[in-house]
């Protein structure tokens, strides 16, 4: 049951952190505007729709190590199984997975 939770968790990292890649990709193709980019929360729950917003450097520094993800508050509990907070923000949480 655990490799079942830790695959399920694996392909949900895998399809958000693509799209938020897309999502940081067209912010930084357009002038957005934007202080905070809204990106999605990479938690393990599929169908969340939770939306995480942070700066272009915020995001930076999450994706320098590519162990981390950007987690909603208060979805850091789904983790649980494969990962681990390793550090708290205004609005997100780091997860070490």
């Amino acid at each position: 049951m655990v490799d079942q939770t830790a695959e399920r968790i694996k392909r949900n990292n895998g399809v958000f952190r693509e799209a938020n890649e897309r999502i940081r990709a067209a912010a930084s193709e357009h002038d957005h505007g934007l202080q905070r980019i809204p990106f999605l929360c990479e938690c393990p729950v599929e169908d969340c729709v939770q939306i995480v917003r942070l700066t272009e450097e915020q995001y930076a520094a999450v994706r320098a190590n590519p162990r981390h993800y950007v987690t909603a508050v208060g979805h850091e509990e789904s983790e649980a199984p494969v990962g681990q907070v390793v550090a708290r923000n205004d609005g997100y949480v780091i997860v070490e997975k």
